[in-house]
């Protein structure tokens, strides 16, 4: 490591970003978190007078170059939309997300930061792919205006970098799940679905469960991403996934052997937006920085349970 090593991390409040910053702050990195203002602070508690912390608007061309003021490394891991509902105002999604993220890019140009990291969606911008699991170079066709955002983004880093020379990674994140990870969201399955069966509630599932992700383990994701920092490569985009798939019913298999208890489930109809299956090759991802993930299915939803459990005490 460099004597440079100022990070900020926007959306750092977050499951992913709180984690992140947690493990920057453990491999002798200098954190600024950038979130909403008020954000709430219950993810950071343990870590907070570790790092600096800085409330915001992400769209507030001011808020973020008074944020760059010194930093090295920007990890971009702001969303406003989700995949689910982000077809029902596109307009909104294009405003909040690829202009705010252009707007970023152009400010990080003007501070000369060293690497943008920026947070992509393995799980939407390749759409249904022929074949999995898929690669980097397989050709993208999202169907949902969140996929299609992201992919934009990801092709004006590529332009920034022809045009100003501004050195960046894009990882796109399969379905990170474990501590920290709201349960009352409306994704995040492994977590949903530990927190309904500590309830005693009723696992609601969009289809007959057979539609298949690739689950990562969040501490194994945030491994690659600190990683990335200290690796240069002509590869710019890269699969941040295990390579393995699991059905929603064998998560639910997994959350019963772990649990001990009755799991009650409902299935609905499908819903057009689902991928049927979504696997990633995280080949290349190992090959350039090194890092695999080491966390099994079994072992990240046991820890995720017993963090849910001690939650409700």
């Amino acid at each position: 490591m460099t004597g440079n090593n100022k990070c900020i991390v926007y959306g750092g409040g977050g499951f992913i970003g709180s984690h992140l910053c947690e493990a920057l702050v453990n491999s002798g990195y200098e954190v600024v978190l950038f979130d909403k203002l008020n954000f709430s602070r219950k993810n950071i508690i343990h870590f907070e007078d570790k790092i600096k912390i800085t409330e915001g608007d992400f769209n507030n061309e001011i808020d973020i170059k008074n944020s760059l003021a010194g930093i090295n490394y920007v990890f971009h891991l702001v969303s406003s939309t989700l995949p689910a509902s982000s077809n029902e105002n596109p307009v909104y999604d294009a405003e909040t997300n690829l202009i705010s993220s252009l707007k970023l890019f152009r400010e990080c140009i003007d501070e000369k930061i060293s690497k943008v990291i920026f947070l992509s969606s393995g799980g939407t911008v390749y759409g249904i792919p022929e074949s999995v699991p898929v690669k980097e170079d397989y050709f993208s066709n999202p169907f949902c205006s969140y996929g299609i955002i992201k992919r934009t983004i990801e092709e004006y880093l590529f332009l920034f970098n022809k045009l100003h020379g501004l050195d960046y990674y894009v990882f796109r994140l399969s379905n990170p799940y474990g501590e920290r990870q709201n349960p009352l969201a409306s994704q995040g399955a492994v977590s949903v679905f530990i927190n309904k069966v500590i309830n005693d509630e009723t696992i609601e599932i969009w289809g007959d469960g057979k539609v298949i992700r690739d689950y990562i383990y969040i501490e194994d994701a945030v491994k690659v991403l600190v990683k990335s920092l200290e690796v240069s490569s002509s590869d710019k985009v890269f699969n941040l996934s295990t390579g393995i798939g699991y059905s929603l019913n064998e998560i639910i298999e997994v959350i019963r052997k772990i649990s001990g208890k009755k799991i009650f489930t409902e299935y609905k109809d499908a819903r057009s937006i689902d991928v049927p299956v979504s696997i990633l090759d995280n080949k290349l991802a190992e090959k350039v920085f090194g890092s695999k993930p080491r966390t099994s299915i079994e072992e990240g939803i046991r820890k995720t349970y017993e963090y849910l459990m001690k939650a409700k005490q």
